[in-house]
């Protein structure tokens, strides 16, 4: 098991709405059942879909700026902002036409994502 890597070692998972780097966790470049650690990306002018975890989880803006839409309140956000998303809350990232939004990840425990 390798215990120390690099982000540009971490193959792109790409969707209609982002793209993924998992670090650790089911899919990530270390397999874990209970932790759960990646960046994303979200391009301009993208709605991610909306979804909601069974486990809290924390994100980190990297850079960009957008907003997060958690439940029915929109916070807008930037490089350096924290967010803490509550276990069963929805939550959307979304983006405009001038910045991309790059996230930290993390989430403990064996999770079940629902769109």
């Amino acid at each position: 098991m390798r215990q120390v890597f690099n982000e540009e070692d971490i193959k792109k998972k790409v969707f209609d709405d982002r793209w993924v780097k998992f670090a650790f966790g089911p899919g990530g470049m270390v397999k874990t059942e209970n932790l759960n650690m990646g960046i994303t990306e979200f391009d301009r002018e993208k709605i991610s879909l909306t979804h909601k975890h069974d486990v809290d989880e924390a994100l980190y803006i990297i850079s960009g700026k957008g907003s997060v839409k958690i439940n029915e309140v929109t916070h807008n956000v930037s490089a350096g902002d924290f967010i803490y998303v509550p276990r069963e809350n929805h939550h959307t990232m979304i983006t405009n036409q001038k910045s991309k939004l790059k996230i930290f990840f993390v989430f403990s425990g064996t999770t079940k994502i629902d769109y």
